[in-house]
């Protein structure tokens, strides 16, 4: 286990070297593929809230563990909503057509997603309603 966390501490010190290596070459440069950059835009966006994360729960007191990780699921349920929306629009502006790969992927990932959100949103508003008839 010590050994797992050296080579993460490792490949951290690497990547924040060739990150700022980076910044430097995109401050002084034009990016000819924006997809690219939006793509690595998002990867940076995900593993900041991860390391954010990471290095809460490390200093997290027990109790707030929980906390923590509700917090991660609301961060990760904003994220995804954004990208469906860009996604979305991706579509209506025909960025994106069945070449381009893994629309059936996606439809199964949504279409899971979905029937679970219906679950847990059928389960809120019987609880809500139980809650209701109870205050009566």
């Amino acid at each position: 286990m010590a050994e797992k966390g050296f080579q993460i501490a490792s490949r951290l010190r690497t990547l924040t070297s060739e990150l700022r290596l980076l910044e430097r070459d995109l401050k002084n440069g034009t990016i000819s593929d924006d997809a690219a950059l939006q793509e690595f835009r998002h990867a940076l966006d995900e593993i900041r809230m991860t390391a954010w994360t990471a290095s809460e729960l490390h200093h997290a007191q027990p109790g707030r563990k929980e906390l923590l990780a509700s917090f991660l699921a609301a961060e990760r349920i904003r994220r995804f909503a954004q990208m469906m929306r860009d996604l979305s629009l991706d579509m209506e502006q025909e960025d994106v057509r069945w070449e381009s790969g893994g629309i059936q992927t996606l439809y199964d990932a949504v279409t899971l997603l979905q029937s679970r959100l219906d679950r847990l949103i059928r389960e809120h508003r019987a609880g809500f309603r139980n809650l209701k008839d109870e205050q009566r």
